[in-house]
């Protein structure tokens, strides 16, 4: 019998569970709206406020968290 080498090859899933009621959505800077959600730092922040930066670019605001400089793609989740 062969050994189940896929226990130990793949990479254990730390990433919390994504707050109820939303959809996991890919988004550009300019794509993201308030009430939003960001995974940050191993949790889930809620965009409270948005600021333009020059180059496409936004600052989001969270209410617990300094801001978060987005200028890329990246994995949201949107209130349905």
């Amino acid at each position: 019998m062969g050994a189940n080498t896929r226990l130990f090859w793949t990479a254990p899933n730390n990433q919390p569970r994504p707050p109820r009621g939303t959809e996991k959505v890919r988004r550009g800077p300019l794509e993201v709206a308030v009430k939003d959600y960001v995974l940050l730092s191993g949790e889930y922040r809620q965009i409270c406020d948005l600021t333009i930066l020059t180059g496409g670019g936004r600052l989001l605001h969270f209410e617990d968290r300094a801001p978060y400089t987005m200028r890329a793609a990246m994995q949201i989740y949107r209130p349905r």
